[in-house]
């Protein structure tokens, strides 16, 4: 989920880090500057509006 989060910062030319898929500073920088240009809460984390906004889809596990 991580990776793809910053994949998809990357396309929005907010992430410029390293994909590895942990959330470090730069990603919640990236996360920061994201969720404010896009009239978001601004939590520098991953939220579902933040997923909505990069159009990242949570694939659902059956157990």
């Amino acid at each position: 989920m991580v990776r793809r989060v910053q994949i998809g910062l990357l396309g929005h030319g907010s992430y410029w880090g390293t994909i590895d898929g942990h959330v470090g500073p730069e990603t919640r920088a990236a996360l920061r500057e994201f969720q404010k240009l896009h009239d978001l809460k601004v939590t520098g984390t991953i939220t579902p509006q933040a997923r909505d906004a990069l159009k990242i889809a949570i694939k659902k596990v059956r157990l």
